[in-house]
């Protein structure tokens, strides 16, 4: 496993060959790469929050597939998680764009119990195309409506089967406003600007 060599013959070398090499001393198993063990990310009101993502040394896991509608999903391997618990409602918008990131997936939850036992999918994106300065294939949700004291989940997995990589992970909060009519601004992260 840290030879540089596809010593099995299965076309994967080294720690890329998760089936046979993870959680070898080579190998180990990322720290977040469970939704029990997910890296929080600290909220102190709107703004944009970020955090390392590194699914190098994650594992598949036994994660399931989304049940809800998710936009180009892959695979969703080698998942590693995150979590936030804003101080206020908000609405959150979060994706991978990073130049020099890998294709991902995204899936949010609310863990309603902050341990992992009773989460609901709340968004979910496989690739997206509406940032700018992205790798080619990023996840990205957006006007994810987030309630104060309520932890949310973020999982990350690779959209091809046996993927991983190195990247941000990004969280635009903001704090959402009743619409002003004449302004030319979308106040209430409706996808509407003014009172259209």
């Amino acid at each position: 496993c840290d030879d540089g060599f596809d010593n099995d013959g299965d076309g994967l070398v080294d720690c890329f060959d998760v089936a046979d090499c993870q959680g070898t001393p080579a190998c180990p198993t990322s720290g977040n790469d469970e939704c029990i063990t997910a890296i929080d990310i600290p909220v102190a009101g709107p703004g944009t929050y970020t955090a390392l993502m590194n699914s190098t040394a994650a594992s598949i896991g036994t994660d399931p597939a989304p049940s809800i509608p998710c936009a180009v999903v892959g695979a969703f391997d080698n998942d590693i998680w995150f979590s936030f618990t804003p101080d206020q409602d908000m609405s959150a918008e979060i994706h991978t764009c990073d130049a020099t990131s890998w294709d991902t997936d995204l899936m949010v939850y609310e863990d309603a119990t902050n341990d992992c036992t009773a989460m609901t999918e709340i968004a979910c994106n496989g690739d997206a195309t509406v940032l700018t300065g992205c790798q080619a294939f990023y996840s990205h949700v957006q006007f994810v409506g987030v309630t104060a004291g309520v932890n949310y989940k973020i999982r990350v997995g690779s959209w091809a089967a046996g993927a991983s990589g190195v990247g941000q992970l990004t969280i635009n909060l903001v704090v959402v406003s009743p619409e002003i009519c004449d302004d030319g601004i979308d106040n209430d992260l409706d996808g509407l600007i003014d009172c259209l």
